[in-house]
C-alpha cells in the first residue's frame, strides 16, 4: 500500500492551494482606516487595481497637503506613502 503515503500529502497540498483564504483581499474599510491612521483626513479617491493587486488612496492631510498611499491588497502592507 504505497499509494496512501504519497496520495495524502498531494491531496493536502491541493486543499491548501484551493482554500478561500488565498483568494481574499484586504477590504476597502480596512484600507480606509489605514489611510486615516496615516494622517489622511479627506479621501479624494480610493480604488483597487485588481491586475496589480494594489489599493490606491489619494487624499489630503489636515494642512491640505496631498497624500498618496498604495497598499498591497493581499498582505495589507503599505508599499507607498508619499506626501506632496
Amino acid at each position: 500500500m504505497r499509494v496512501m503515503p504519497i496520495l495524502l500529502p498531494v491531496l493536502f497540498a491541493a486543499c491548501l492551494a484551493a482554500s478561500p483564504a488565498s483568494a481574499r483581499i484586504v477590504d476597502i474599510e480596512t484600507v480606509r482606516a489605514m489611510a486615516f491612521d496615516k494622517g489622511i483626513v479627506e479621501i479624494e479617491e480610493i480604488e483597487l487595481h485588481q491586475r496589480k493587486g494594489v489599493w490606491k488612496v489619494e487624499g489630503e492631510d489636515a494642512t491640505g497637503h496631498e497624500i498618496e498611499m498604495k497598499v498591497d491588497a493581499r498582505t495589507g502592507q503599505i508599499i507607498k506613502l508619499e506626501r506632496d
